[in-house]
């Protein structure tokens, strides 16, 4: 059976999130707003990662079951949030995050973005060599906001710029233009990033 690549409607993202929350999965499996930053990453990584390898590293499984009516249907809403990620990026769509693009923390003392960019960095960090193959100083230009957002490392100048909460939301608020950025760049290398930062090489803890 193909997979769909439309959006995922509210209620099976309400039904994905409880699930991923649910003691169904791995204390260490994803959450939806973390899933959503990894299969981000995953649509734009210069090197395909084979659907077993990364089905694993989101639901912390390994192997991945579905054993039942119920997990094949979930692992089924992944694929297709996946197929759609990659078509908003070939296809230079916008990319709706399922956050808001800010480092302040909501009612529930919680910053959504963070975990969001956690999520992204995961992905990341499991295939640090290839994403910064070529064009090292560009790819960790673009990732600037992204390591800011993640909070995975005690570097002494990103802490500072957390400091100043107005250039942190400005850095925050081109995540959704750098998505496409850091596509383009990994395939139309004569293109620059936009970025106005020259940032450094991301490093850090996998998980959060």
């Amino acid at each position: 059976m193909s997979i769909s690549s439309d959006p995922l409607t509210d209620g099976q993202i309400d039904q994905l999130d409880a699930y991923l929350l649910s003691d169904k999965v791995q204390e260490e499996a994803l959450d939806y707003i973390a899933l959503h930053g990894y299969l981000c990453a995953l649509a734009i990584s210069p090197a395909p990662m084979p659907e077993h390898e990364w089905l694993e590293q989101v639901m912390a499984e390994n192997p991945v079951a579905e054993n039942n009516s119920e997990r094949h249907e979930i692992i089924n809403l992944i694929r297709q949030e996946f197929a759609f990620l990659r078509e908003c990026l070939e296809s230079d769509q916008d990319i709706d995050l399922p956050c808001d693009l800010t480092l302040e923390l909501d009612q529930e003392d919680d910053c959504l973005l963070e975990y969001w960019a956690q999520g992204f960095m995961e992905l990341i960090f499991s295939q640090e060599d290839i994403w910064f193959a070529e064009q090292e100083e560009d790819v960790a230009e673009c990732l600037l906001p992204f390591m800011l957002a993640a909070k995975l490392d005690e570097d002494a100048e990103l802490e500072e710029l957390r400091q100043q909460p107005e250039f942190c939301q400005q850095l925050c608020e081109q995540i959704p233009e750098l998505l496409q950025d850091l596509y383009l760049l990994f395939r139309v290398p004569a293109d620059k990033p936009k970025g106005g930062y020259s940032g450094k090489k991301a490093s850090g803890p996998k998980k959060h």
